[in-house]
């Protein structure tokens, strides 16, 4: 994703009585912007209930998120990580022909991915 095609995504949607307000905002590409929509739950792969999607102004993505070795996939490790993977799609399993992980590639090749801090398999 270009800079460019980064937009504010509500965490909380206005459309469900959210604000625009600094601390209701987090940075988010288009792609994960649209999945996103108004949605504030999603279904969790293992437990088949439902499970808040992450929240990056209140939790620690760490804490939630794995990569792959490869860093050109992430996996959810807990209800809220794996909510949130399968309703924003986050490797474009079901959209896109895979597009994410053909940047997330050209990133992880030029030593920009994944973040440092983040965990790897």
């Amino acid at each position: 994703m270009s800079p460019d095609r980064f937009t504010l995504d509500h965490i909380n949607p206005r459309s469900l009585g959210g604000s625009n307000d600094l601390d209701n905002l987090a940075l988010a590409c288009h792609r994960c912007n649209q999945r996103h929509y108004n949605f504030t739950d999603g279904v969790d792969s293992e437990t088949q209930s439902l499970a808040n999607l992450f929240h990056p102004r209140q939790m620690d993505w760490t804490e939630h998120f794995i990569w792959t070795s490869d860093g050109i996939r992430i996996f959810g490790t807990t209800a809220i990580g794996r909510a949130t993977y399968q309703r924003l799609d986050l490797n474009d399993d079901f959209h896109n022909n895979g597009a994410i992980q053909q940047a997330r590639w050209i990133w992880v090749s030029s030593g920009w991915h994944p973040p440092d801090a983040d965990p790897q398999q």
